[in-house]
């Protein structure tokens, strides 16, 4: 096993060649009670690496006869309702290719620090009854983490057992994977890795309660072992026939997403043109990484775990040490580097009318051709205007340009992006092809949808003077656990309403003075919201209806005056203040168990969790920051100066 240690991450690694190339683990010593297991390697959560884990216990159950692939997933889920009729559609095989048309992620109380909760799992089935779908099932692949907690489901339906016991039973112990396992028999355990915020603030693990679609806990060794049962002729979980099917796709349009059964790619152009299939599945939490890549005709399998730092860069490592571990065997892998674009001073007529208001899950754009010289996108759904241009080419393409391209002084960037322009079932789309550069030698090549051309909706005046006033306004989070890590990663939602583009709130489009739906219907478009507002004691909320969340107007928070000695607490309400006169004031606090306070700056970026280990309990308030208390019913947190 390479150690690296950055002061940003802590990273893992491990390589299997058959060979094992190991040094010493990277031990943790924060909080831990209990673990069934002897401790010994780094534990992390690996995200969506868990989506292997679920995939396959499906694919043994398959090879068992006891599920069909191809059959309807309400056969083995009766109880499986949506708010849309075609959700009858989805077959098991939709789940595992991310194909079923669910809008993305319930998210709900998902992730949690240092605590679990079955609520999450228990209640998902209710949660999705009130979900339509963002297209037909089998129309697309969009990214779905939804997907892969109804194949939880599914196999404890069929096996009779719970998704834990499953793993533990079919999967672990025929691997002889020890320290792999769940929040429900992995928990708090004293080798579990640390966990930072920026790199330096340390906090309490955070756990996925979403087992099948994140929530696996092992070890950079144990995951790499796990790659090696989709070695060729490694029979011990898989027949080669299942594995053969897990590692294809059926995709054949370019810029989607060419998903395997569980795997994110089956299908890397760089080590194909050298002759080696190789395999992928990444995973990320809030603050852990995780990625598994495999070669199984030359049985290597690596996988990287990381603490901090970020997908891109267990990308770029994982890479490293498949190109090493290749090299080693005689196959040398040439990464393809991006090749400078011929461009043209003038653009094609035939695209100018493609002029118009574009918009993805996360962003609104105009597109537009400055006197015909080049195409300019501005990024406008952000409190700063974001502009980005790209000359046309004689490859009937756009090449990302930097630089003063008005002056004529710019220069094809580095990170090369090339967009160009596609319809799909009479849509028009923008489609990209990036080749960057993710560290060193070690490059990024993908080709993907990157936004959609947003039709005219009309709607009444004062339909669209309802939603103009809730434009650039605060929303903030309200319905989650106190141990909910959302109050870290995602306080408060800011939605937009533009006076280029009316009949939308961001990229919703606008239903009546209350409700708006995503518009997005994208390839690659993930985790989408619908959104609906109420009022209740004067305060408006806005709901997100697909996701199990709800937030409180910045208008219905009270200020934290100076009088205010304690903060009685309610279940799943968030107790939101905002700091006025108490302002560059330091605070003590008394924080009973089960109950979590945060502060904000002016930003609503954190500056103060409970969750945080190094921290005492006197407490700074910053200048038009936030404040929130989090608990259940019957508790309080007291305020003292």
């Amino acid at each position: 096993m390479n150690k690296i240690v950055k002061a940003s991450a802590i990273i893992t690694a491990f390589l299997t060649v058959p060979a094992v190339i190991a040094a010493a683990p990277i031990k943790a010593d924060n909080v831990g009670v209990n673990k069934k297991y002897e401790s010994h390697d780094t534990l992390s959560c690996v995200g969506s690496v868990s989506k292997m884990f679920v995939t396959t216990a499906v694919m043994q159950l398959a090879e068992q006869g006891r599920v069909d692939i191809d059959a309807p997933v309400t056969e083995y889920l009766p109880d499986f309702r949506m708010a849309d009729e075609r959700y009858r559609d989805i077959t098991v095989r939709m789940l595992m290719n991310h194909t079923s048309g669910i809008m993305g992620t319930t998210e709900g109380d998902f992730m949690l620090y240092n605590d679990r909760d079955a609520l999450p799992h228990d209640n998902f089935l209710n949660e999705m009854r009130v979900q339509r779908l963002k297209a037909d099932p089998g129309d697309f692949g969009a990214y779905c983490n939804d997907g892969f907690e109804l194949l939880e489901l599914i196999v404890e339906q069929v096996s009779g057992k719970s998704f834990t016991d499953y793993v533990e039973e079919h999967i672990c112990k025929p691997l002889g994977m020890s320290q792999t396992g769940t929040p429900w028999n992995a928990f708090r355990t004293p080798e579990h890795v640390e966990v930072f915020k920026d790199g330096n603030v340390r906090l309490v693990p955070d756990y996925c309660m979403d087992i099948g679609s994140g929530g696996i806990l092992s070890t950079a060794p144990e995951i790499c072992t796990f790659g090696t049962a989709f070695f060729k002729g490694d029979n011990r979980l898989l027949s080669e026939k299942s594995k053969k099917e897990m590692s294809e796709t059926k995709v054949t349009d370019k810029y989607e997403d060419g998903f395997g059964l569980g795997w994110d790619q089956v299908d890397y152009d760089d080590y194909k043109s050298s002759g080696v299939k190789v395999i992928s599945k990444g995973g990320a939490v809030i603050h852990q990484f995780a990625e598994l890549l495999v070669a199984p005709d030359e049985e290597i399998s690596v996988s990287v775990l990381s603490s901090g730092g970020g997908s891109m860069g267990n990308i770029a490592l994982s890479q490293v040490l498949m190109d090493i571990a290749l090299e080693e065997k005689g196959i040398k892998i040439e990464h393809s580097k991006p090749k400078n674009m011929e461009t043209l001073e003038e653009v094609p007529e035939k695209y100018l009318s493609y002029a118009r208001i574009y918009g993805s899950s996360e962003s609104v754009c105009i597109v537009s051709f400055p006197d015909g010289k080049y195409m300019e996108i501005k990024d406008i759904s952000g409190d700063k205007v974001r502009v980005t241009n790209y000359k046309y080419t004689t490859d009937d393409k756009f090449v990302l340009m930097s630089g003063n391209i008005v002056a004529g002084k710019a220069v094809q960037d580095t990170q090369q992006t090339l967009l160009s322009f596609c319809q799909r079932d009479g849509r028009d789309y923008i489609c990209q092809d990036i080749n960057q550069s993710i560290g060193g030698e070690q490059r990024y090549a993908a080709s993907s949808y990157m936004l959609q051309r947003l039709e005219p909706n009309n709607v009444s005046s004062s339909v669209q003077s309802a939603w103009d006033k809730r434009s650039g306004k605060k929303y903030y989070f309200y319905n989650g656990k106190y141990s909910n890590v959302m109050f870290n990663e995602m306080p408060s939602i800011k939605m937009k309403t533009f006076s280029e583009l009316g009949g939308y709130f961001s990229t919703n489009r606008i239903i009546d003075e209350k409700r708006a739906e995503s518009a997005i219907v994208m390839p690659g478009g993930r985790d989408l919201r619908d959104i609906e507002f109420s009022t209740e004691n004067g305060a408006e909320y806005m709901k997100v209806t697909n996701c199990a969340m709800e937030f409180i107007s910045e208008d219905a928070i009270p200020e934290l005056k100076n009088d205010i000695s304690e903060v009685k607490l309610s279940t799943k309400k968030a107790s939101w203040f905002s700091i006025g006169s108490a302002a560059n004031m330091s605070i003590n606090l008394d924080i009973p168990e089960n109950a979590a306070v945060y502060v904000y700056d002016k930003y609503d970026n954190m500056t103060y969790s409970s969750y945080m280990t190094e921290y005492g309990s006197n407490v700074p308030l910053p200048q038009d920051g936030k404040i929130v208390f989090l608990g259940e019913d019957g508790g309080k947190v007291s305020i003292s100066q």
